[in-house]
């Protein structure tokens, strides 16, 4: 349809939206957006659906879970009761049971890997974050992680054909012949499988744990700590030792919660290095080169030929033992990590 103007000359035809009033019209924009809407909401509902079915079958699986253990475990607590939890006796001969030996052996080996891991993992992490050139700090990153990668069983593999015999012959000699640590603490005949290799064992296992998320707490730190350090005429190292470590701290104590959950948790690498004896050592001085049982080493050696009944109960309460440990822990860890993140949310919004 061809319009002219008042002079008679021809002009461009009014479009649809130009004849409509501006309080009716519609932006394109806003029409493609409410067309796109229209068409993922099938595809939302249907997401929406997969997402609460998933939540399901997770809460079914561990519903199931905690169901069978308690109704495995509970002819040993109705045997045992409370006892069970802290008593130092596993004789199957006279059908006494207690997971005293195992979480002596537990907590042993966990506190003494974190004794060895903690400070390398977050000493290495710093060095990573702060003062490595980056031609450097990419490689180390990428082998640690691959380190992270290893299978417990190779680990373990590899304690019980390198290490047993390194600690027998030359380690653990060398121990017992320092001159007040030798008689207080490393006492007692060389034997290799010790509570002492499992935590080594156990150390090296959760050292990129602690490395990588130690590593992720120190980047987290606001550019303008450092600055502000750096400004006062510091260091690099005193800026990561006053400024980037303590603002990454409960990163870090995230990151060693979590560790120490592995640590707990860890079963083949430890029962084949750690001898597996079910007695508690002579004395405090031989404990570190004695052989013992964790809780979860005791439970892979004897689950197998747990007979039905009383025995095989007493091992799954073991298991209920190491679970509500290994649940309380990482619980734990995850409360640090929200916290950290609140704390870096505050920092950005400020």
């Amino acid at each position: 349809m061809k319009v002219f103007d008042r002079g008679g000359e021809p002009v461009a035809a009014p479009t649809l939206l130009e004849e409509s009033p501006p309080e009716h019209r519609v932006p394109v924009a806003g029409v493609r957006e409410a067309v796109q809407r229209h068409r993922a909401r099938g595809g939302g509902r249907a997401y929406t659906l997969l997402r609460w079915l998933g939540a399901l079958v997770f809460a079914s699986v561990l519903l199931g879970l905690v169901v069978t253990l308690v109704t495995g475990s509970s002819e040993a607590f109705r045997h045992s009761g409370l006892t069970f939890l802290w008593s130092g006796t596993w004789d199957d001969s006279r059908k006494v049971y207690g997971a005293g030996i195992f979480v002596v052996g537990t907590l042993v080996t966990t506190l003494l890997a974190l004794l060895l891991a903690v400070p390398i993992g977050v000493g290495s992490a710093a060095y990573l974050s702060e003062m490595a050139p980056r031609r450097l700090s990419q490689p180390l990153s990428v082998l640690i992680d691959l380190i992270a990668a290893v299978p417990s069983i190779v680990v373990g593999l590899w304690g019980l054909l390198v290490l047993v015999p390194l600690f027998q012959h030359h380690v653990e000699p060398w121990l017992s012949r320092l001159p007040v640590l030798g008689r207080l603490v490393f006492a007692g005949p060389p034997l290799g499988s010790s509570l002492l290799l499992a935590s080594v064992v156990l150390a090296v296992m959760i050292l990129p744990t602690v490395v990588a998320l130690s590593r992720t707490a120190l980047s987290g730190v606001a550019v303008s700590e450092r600055e502000a350090a750096r400004a006062l005429g510091a260091t690099r190292w005193q800026v990561t030792r006053k400024a980037v470590i303590p603002g990454a701290r409960s990163g870090i104590e995230a990151a060693v919660t979590l560790a120490m959950g592995r640590a707990l948790g860890e079963t083949i690498a430890v029962a084949m290095v750690i001898g597996n004896r079910f007695a508690l050592p002579h004395s405090v001085s031989t404990t570190l080169l004695s052989p013992g049982a964790t809780l979860g080493s005791a439970v892979i050696n004897t689950f197998g030929e747990a007979a039905p009944g009383l025995q095989r109960s007493a091992v799954i309460a073991v298991v209920v033992y190491l679970f509500a440990i290994s649940v309380a822990v990482n619980a734990l860890g995850q409360i640090l990590l929200r916290r950290r993140r609140r704390q870096a949310a505050r920092l950005v919004t400020a």
